[in-house]
């Protein structure tokens, strides 16, 4: 079935270490792109989140975004860096003497927090596990609700392109009945030009002959109506039976036939045949841009 490449999903997992919430969006792209957004506490998972998610996805952009609050064990412990606060009061209360002041005008708890490094974060390697295991779930779970609203709205993009692709073969039908007459009216009508140019001399009679059938076997377009009919095929049988992410293929084949098509007009020079040509186009690009946002 067909995948969009558009989709929404959500999750929260609670359980006794805390409540993880973990929001999915993808939208399109020609290769993948992964964005994760997670608290400090978990950024060591970020490689981890990140083979989760491509191991279910294969093209779009992918936007995680998770939030936890935790109960009582964090897998990421906060520490004083107590040398450093030591100098930093020192050298306050330094300047405070040297300059004059009072005391209370030295030092300040307030002035540390303007410091980096102040605080040191360890991870709590003890709990690793426990809140990988927590992460890998709520991921999956949301990974779930992603992939069902990208089959629905695979499903409506499936419906809206076989509606086209019909539409585009009935097209086309006419166009194998027109070719062969076409080849013939235009070789008729080149060689009654000829003749009233030329004089009816045997050997210009040799010359135009030749020169017909050299141009004739340059506008002939069955083999383009062939490897259009095949390009048809395989594009129908790869959205109702292929299992795998097949945009990047659909776009390939859709641009195969165009260019089918598009020889197909500058060979032909049938007024209806060129009319034919035009409508294929346009229903060519409308299917286009549908396929633009399949997976």
């Amino acid at each position: 079935m067909l995948k969009s490449m558009t989709a929404f999903g959500r999750t929260t997992l609670t359980n006794p270490n805390g409540c993880f919430t973990v929001e999915l969006q993808t939208v399109n792209r020609k290769h993948l792109e992964i964005n994760v957004f997670i608290p400090r506490e978990l950024l060591r998972f970020e490689v981890d989140i990140r083979k989760w998610i491509s191991s279910a996805i294969s093209r779009g952009q992918v936007t995680l975004k998770l939030s936890a609050l935790f109960n009582n064990a964090s897998p990421l412990n906060a520490k004083p860096n107590l040398p450093l606060a030591r100098q930093l009061k020192h050298a306050w209360d330094k300047i405070a003497e040297d300059l004059g002041l009072p005391p209370e005008k030295g030092f300040s708890l307030d002035m540390l927090s303007e410091e980096r490094d102040i605080i040191l974060y360890e991870d709590n390697l003890q709990d690793e596990t426990v809140f990988k295991n927590d992460l890998q779930n709520a991921v999956t779970m949301a990974l779930d609700k992603l992939m069902q609203m990208k089959l629905i709205e695979g499903a409506a993009l499936h419906k809206d392109i076989a509606q086209r692709l019909q539409k585009l073969r009935a097209l086309i039908q006419p166009i194998h009945a027109l070719a062969p007459t076409a080849t013939t009216k235009y070789r008729q009508k080149l060689v009654e030009r000829l003749n009233e140019l030329l004089s009816g001399h045997i050997e210009n009679e040799e010359r135009i002959l030749r020169e017909v059938g050299i141009y004739a076997e340059k506008i002939d377009i069955a083999e383009e109506l062939t490897r259009l009919d095949s390009h048809l095929q395989q594009f129908g049988d790869l959205i109702e039976y292929s299992e795998d992410s097949i945009g990047k293929t659909l776009d390939f084949l859709l641009q195969e036939m165009n260019r089918e098509i598009n020889t197909i007009g500058s060979k032909s020079s049938e007024l209806e045949i060129s009319q034919i040509v035009v409508e294929a186009k346009s229903e060519l690009e409308r299917i286009r841009e549908q396929i633009q946002n399949i997976e």
